[in-house]
């Protein structure tokens, strides 16, 4: 079983915190054999990490993905270095996926404040546990929801700094190589380990976000 955090964050999103080199070096460091590179909008730091990551992490594989901003919500799409149009539906931007060979995971669904959204039927997976919660109820929802319609279940950390990677694993029976993982996900091979995010980052987090928002809000 090979363990990878499949939801990590680097500076090419707006609110990530840490360097992709910075991540990279994290999860060999906690000793994750991959890790997904997930920007907001962007594949450009998952392109980046394949380019560095035989000279900062030799051995670690890398999945190069995106969370990508659809009208009914947010979908991570992983194995794919080229840009999908955000805002587009739910329903196109899997498309769009499947036209790059992408597979397609749902983040934390069904949380609307952070852009959760139902679980489609042709997602290929979905979050069952997410470290950046407070109480997990909706952790529990998704689990549940899951496990009725049988579908793989993932965990992502959902890092926006170097230091939260590796909180949330998902391991994987797959060989050491990017369709390997990917077609594991899809089969369903997969199995959990978690830990929670500290509530004091969270929070932090959060903070920051907000901040954001009153900036872009006072520029309009």
């Amino acid at each position: 079983m090979l363990r990878f955090d499949l939801h990590v964050h680097s500076n090419y999103s707006p609110d990530g915190h840490s360097s992709v080199e910075e991540i990279l070096k994290a999860a060999a460091a906690r000793g994750l054999d991959g890790v997904a590179i997930t920007d907001h909008d962007t594949t450009a730091g998952g392109r980046y990490a394949l380019e560095v990551v035989d000279k900062v992490a030799p051995g670690l594989v890398v999945l190069p993905g995106v969370e990508i901003s659809t009208k009914a919500g947010h979908l991570i799409v992983l194995g794919i270095t080229e840009d999908i149009p955000k805002g587009m539906s739910v329903k196109d931007t899997i498309h769009a996926a499947r036209r790059l060979g992408g597979t397609v995971i749902v983040p934390h669904p069904d949380q609307r404040m952070r852009h959760g959204m139902r679980i489609p039927h042709d997602a290929d997976a979905a979050e069952v546990y997410n470290s950046r919660y407070l109480l997990g109820l909706h952790n529990f929802m998704a689990g549940r929801r899951v496990s009725r319609r049988k579908m793989s279940a993932v965990a992502g950390s959902d890092a926006h700094s170097a230091e939260m990677v590796g909180n949330a694993v998902t391991e994987i029976e797959a060989d050491r190589n990017m369709e390997s993982v990917l077609r594991g996900i899809r089969e369903g091979k997969t199995r959990i380990e978690v830990r929670k995010t500290p509530v004091r980052i969270y929070l932090y987090q959060i903070g920051r976000g907000w901040v954001r928002k009153i900036k872009r809000f006072a520029r309009l």
